[in-house]
């Protein structure tokens, strides 16, 4: 067995588990969580794992907390960590149990001895017998891990233990110290990024990180009188409030996509720092950083890493301690010195199809020359045994114009028409679906996955979300502020004369923001006393009132218009 290198003036994963029983791993709702808690649960999660005979074992958390306790207690057992979404049909042959805090039978295709809800554990017996109880260090020493996927499926990527130490200490050299912060992230501890940047780098650290994810500013404000490092993306800071007041973060990271300068500034602006962007890949691990002082700031290695150039074929080289060979990068890059690059935007996407290479970004590039298309995405589609390319458009004013005037089926006609004299017919876009921004995961990537999902259901292209003004959370309380689209999907024909917002979709929003303010899931099991006294109309601005009785476990909720009660009742949740 290949345990980890011992790395200096940091503590191991391996070792976590030897820190003192005061010592405080995380933060839940503002409670802290301790070392004891953390040896209790992986003790008991081992000795449940150890004895089943399934080898690769999902975790899916909404807690980074249990998160953490999983992923030791696998590693523990010498069975294989598989960080992924169980809930992806597309992934249900790369694990065969699965490890949840919200996820049932219903939800995955396993039997229940090859689930294990982690809140059904019990913890109290094991503690003093701890030292027996579980093995001397790790029985694993990797865990996979997926890629986001942007032409295809996301494809598994090894990552050995001492792979994650080497990169934790990389970022410890550049940013320290660490020690002192709170590690409060809006991405999710599965994909690389989130596990890197708020679980191995805070533990070993010995830094508490939050259980929840922080996607809003208010809810990143409870923290405020804290040592604040906040990992989110692009996504999220695009859309800060310069209007709420500032919320000074000592580091703020952003990683999944390039920042403009002009959000760089906003960050500043809504937290007094500029952003730290990072550049590196699943399978690559961290390469660059840089902070926007100035627009066009090239980016910098980290202190190990070095680029090679192939001037021949314009490819080039990463040579890095996080990778076992040299790897060629799927971006243009310029180099500027041994130290400093630019980055010039991603090299072609290539697919097969018939046989033939096929540029998914030459695609691309011929539809956005267009006026009336703003932004494209191309992906292939398995049909009927063949691959087909769709489309996924943002369309410009004009091209929402020409939509209104033609319709889907005539719209999507006329560009094949323009396309005609540049494309074949095989690589011309057989689906097409017209949507107002493309849908994003929790790191704030368009993947395959989620660009596919418009394709198999069309209908969730029109189930857009009330435009969000203001949003304030306390505690188990929530308060939105919302403007209602004139554009839903369910306004069609409900009703012909005056579209009205229906009452499932206003149950549907309380769920949804419930899930991302709370941090949790839930799921209805029946309706309370909902009454809908009066109707929410297109563009209508509305406040909507959110409390979770976790005692009776509820949620109770209001709808106002213009001060005046438009909805409201409790809906209770499953246990």
């Amino acid at each position: 067995m290949v345990t980890s290198p011992k790395i200096s003036q940091l503590i191991p994963l391996v070792e976590q588990i030897d820190r003192d029983d005061n010592d405080v791993i995380a933060i839940r709702q503002h409670q802290a969580l301790y070392a004891i808690d953390f040896k209790k649960y992986i003790a008991s999660l081992y000795q449940q794992i150890k004895l089943s005979p399934a080898t690769h074992w999902a975790i899916a958390m909404q807690d980074s907390f249990y998160f953490v306790v999983s992923l030791f207690a696998i590693l523990y057992a010498g069975k294989q960590p598989v960080l992924l979404n169980p809930r992806q049909k597309e992934m249900t042959s790369f694990y065969q149990a699965l490890i949840t805090d919200h996820l049932t039978l219903e939800c995955v295709p396993l039997t229940p001895d090859h689930l294990i809800n982690i809140h059904h554990l019990n913890t109290d017996t094991v503690i003093d017998n701890l030292p027996s109880i579980l093995p001397a260090t790790f029985v694993s020493d990797s865990l996979t891990i997926f890629t986001s996927g942007s032409t295809g499926l996301p494809k598994p990527v090894s990552k050995t233990i001492a792979q994650l130490e080497t990169e934790s200490q990389i970022l410890t050299n550049q940013f320290t110290p660490l020690s002192d912060l709170v590690f409060i992230a809006s991405v999710s501890h599965e994909h690389m990024y989130g596990l890197t940047f708020k679980i191995v780098l805070a533990l070993m650290n010995q830094a508490p990180f939050i259980c929840e994810t922080i996607s809003y500013q208010e809810q990143l404000a409870s923290y405020r009188y804290r040592n604040i490092l906040y990992i989110t993306t692009p996504s999220i800071l695009k859309m800060l409030d310069a209007n709420i007041a500032p919320i000074s973060c000592n580091k703020v990271i952003s990683a999944g996509g390039l920042l403009t300068s002009q959000t760089a500034n906003l960050c500043l602006k809504c937290f007094n720092r500029l952003p730290n962007e990072i550049y590196g890949s699943t399978e690559t691990g961290i390469i660059a950083t840089r902070s926007q002082y100035q627009s066009e700031t090239p980016w910098q290695l980290f202190a190990p890493m070095k680029l090679t150039s192939h001037h021949e074929n314009e490819q080039v080289v990463l040579h890095s301690p996080l990778i076992t060979q040299p790897e060629i990068l799927n971006d243009k890059v310029a180099i500027i010195d041994d130290q400093h690059f630019y980055l010039q935007g991603r090299t072609d996407k290539i697919v097969k199809i018939s046989e033939k290479r096929v540029s998914l970004t030459y695609i691309e590039q011929q539809l956005e020359i267009l006026n009336e298309i703003t932004h494209a995405t191309i992906i292939p589609l398995e049909q009927k045994n063949r691959t087909i390319l769709a489309a996924a458009i943002i369309l410009s004013q004009i091209g929402q114009e020409k939509l209104q005037q033609l319709g889907h089926f005539q719209l999507t006609q006329y560009f094949r028409q323009r396309l005609k004299d540049k494309l074949s017919l095989v690589t011309v876009p057989k689906k097409w679906r017209f949507v107002k921004q493309l849908p994003v995961n929790q790191q704030g990537k368009s993947t395959y996955i989620e660009i596919k999902a418009l394709f198999e259901n069309p209908e969730l292209i029109m189930k857009k979300l009330p435009k969000e003004l203001n949003i304030s959370v306390n505690d188990n309380t929530a308060e939105l502020e919302l403007i209602v689209p004139n554009d839903l999907f369910w306004f069609n024909g409900h009703f012909p004369t005056q579209p009205l917002l229906p009452g499932v979709v206003q149950l549907n929003w309380v769920i949804h923001y419930s899930e991302i303010l709370f941090a949790q899931k839930f799921n209805i099991q029946s309706l309370e006393i909902i009454k809908f006294q009066m109707p929410i109309l297109p563009n209508d601005t509305l406040i909507l009132h959110i409390n979770w009785l976790k005692e009776f476990n509820k949620l109770q909720f209001t709808y106002t218009v213009a001060n005046k009660t438009a909805s409201s009742g409790k809906i209770k949740l499953c246990q």
